[in-house]
């Protein structure tokens, strides 16, 4: 049994949540992105113990590799920190760097004159029509699977479980 949610929301920076540790049983929460591991103890009790486990992470989200010891038991699993002021401002910031350039593309195909602009410490200057598109491109996927993220669906096809679609076309070669 899963002492820690699959999910965790931080509410506050940093976040202090309540652990119930059974008695006879050792927690042990690392930190995938530092390594830095936390040990919540309750072995030489005979009744749960209530811990509080401090969760501070600098990006919109953190996994935890968790093992929980109990009569000689070994058991693991994971449990995901999400921080979703980060997820949103980073949400925001794309949709605003994907209006900018909408707005440079409009200028181009209006036949607008030479421009200059600096989008995320970037400075486009006379850049081609097919260069502005993939970047805007890649900027729309960034936002969807940002997108896909905050609301749970899966990241890598968007929520969607076909990743391509093969179609069998008859044969046309004709045997004569």
């Amino acid at each position: 049994m899963a002492l820690l949610p699959e999910k965790i929301y931080m509410v506050t920076q940093p976040y202090e949540f309540t652990v119930m540790v059974p008695a006879k049983t050792i927690l042990v929460v690392s930190f995938t992105s530092s390594g830095l591991s936390t040990s919540l103890d309750n072995l030489q009790s005979d009744t749960s113990k209530e811990f509080t486990l401090p969760l501070a992470i600098s990006t919109a989200s953190e996994m935890l590799f968790c093992t929980q010891i109990n009569n000689n038991n070994v058991s693991t699993f994971t449990s995901e920190v999400i921080n979703p002021v980060l997820h949103t401002s980073e949400y925001a910031k794309l949709k605003q760097m994907i209006e900018e350039i909408d707005a440079v593309i409009a200028n181009k195909i209006s036949g607008g004159a030479n421009y200059s602009i600096t989008i995320n410490n970037k400075t486009l200057v006379s850049e081609s029509l097919n260069s502005l598109e993939t970047m805007r491109e890649r900027y729309v996927k960034r936002a969807n699977a940002l997108w896909a993220k905050m609301n749970g669906f899966n990241v890598s096809g968007n929520g969607r479980p076909f990743k391509s679609i093969t179609v069998f076309k008859p044969n046309t070669w004709r045997t004569r």
